[in-house]
């Protein structure tokens, strides 16, 4: 089969590799799609072990023993191989599983590349109707975005301010519009993708242009209910805090290899700010997330903006991290 590799510095190569082998309770996984996500840039540019891409769609083509799904059955990879017996799994946290097996793309091999082997219960079945692009979004890009406004509570904000407008930050805007958020801001550098979050129904700030704090506060007085960190970096961090409202959640979704410095008192004391932290979503919202899908209040198409062939991954990449695209596809 045809794998890709990422060598470090930007450079991409495919290789043969032999198709994996199947254990007990494992499948093996025809790829169709595979999205890029935010963190495969740390691989493209400082390597990576094993075959990259996280975001995977495809058919079981292959059961091994004790494991039971239908030949031909489509669906998507769960990132996480959870060990279903640690406390956050018996607790329905299977996101933040504390025995971690496996994470499929970045500590086991992934999905840029022909054949997948993964769990079966982390294989999640879609409806027919869903292309194998689309069915990719029910992962990061709708799925944790819709687990991180979930973790605001039952109420619907008021308010939503979204910071980076990357594919993270994009389905934020999405899945805010999806549950009834009545206004939506969203801030970036990237005149492209902030373009795309204006077509998504958001006010836009151009982080490049003006104060995005300063911004955010002459259209929202108080600040808003709930704030998204899909950027990861410390000062868009620092944003965010600054941009919550009185009682507000600033939820912090993107990975940072950085510092978040914080003056506890004015922060978070005197304003009563939550700052949390949201890491992918359980399984058991998967049901939910893949409902408004097809029930058409979650239309993923304005964010898929782009497709290439696994050949075509390092110009992906390049565009990809460019901030030129949405949501970038490869179909191995």
């Amino acid at each position: 089969m045809r794998a890709a590799a990422f060598l470090g510095d930007g450079r991409v190569e495919v290789r043969e590799c032999p198709i994996p082998e199947l254990g007990a309770g494992m499948v093996l996984i025809r790829v169709s799609a595979c999205a890029l996500c935010g963190t495969d840039r740390h691989g493209f540019e400082h390597g990576s072990a094993v075959v990259p891409g996280h975001e995977i769609a495809g058919a079981v083509v292959l059961c091994g023993p004790q494991a039971d799904i239908d030949i031909g059955t489509e669906g998507v990879v769960y990132l996480v191989e959870f060990c279903g017996d640690c406390f956050a799994c018996r607790n329905g946290s299977t996101n933040m599983c504390l025995n971690r097996r496996a994470m499929y793309g970045l500590t086991v091999p992934g999905g840029f590349a022909e054949y997948v082997t993964v769990r079966a219960d982390c294989f999640l079945p879609v409806a027919s109707s869903f292309s194998p692009s689309r069915a990719t979004t029910l992962l990061d890009l709708f799925g944790t975005t819709r687990h991180a406004l979930l973790r605001y509570g039952t109420d619907v904000p008021r308010c939503l301010a979204v910071v980076g407008c990357g594919p993270i930050g994009l389905g934020a805007v999405a899945v805010g519009q999806a549950m009834g958020i009545e206004r939506i801001y969203a801030s970036d550098v990237a005149p492209y993708r902030l373009e795309l979050a204006a077509g998504l129904g958001a006010v836009t700030i151009d982080a490049s242009l003006v104060n995005t704090v300063e911004q955010l506060h002459t259209m929202e007085t108080d600040g808003c209910d709930v704030v998204i960190e899909a950027a990861g970096l410390s000062h868009t961090q620092r944003q965010a805090i600054a941009m919550a409202a009185p009682g507000g959640r600033v939820m912090i979704v993107a990975h940072s290899r950085g510092t978040l410095e914080l003056q506890t008192s004015t922060d978070l004391i005197r304003r009563e700010i939550s700052l949390v932290g949201c890491e992918y979503f359980p399984i058991g919202e998967f049901g939910g997330t893949h409902a408004l899908v097809t029930d058409g209040g979650l239309d993923p198409d304005p964010i898929l903006t782009h497709s290439f062939p696994l050949e075509g991954l390092k110009e992906a990449c390049d565009s990809f991290f460019s901030g030129t695209t949405g949501k970038v596809v490869i179909h191995p």
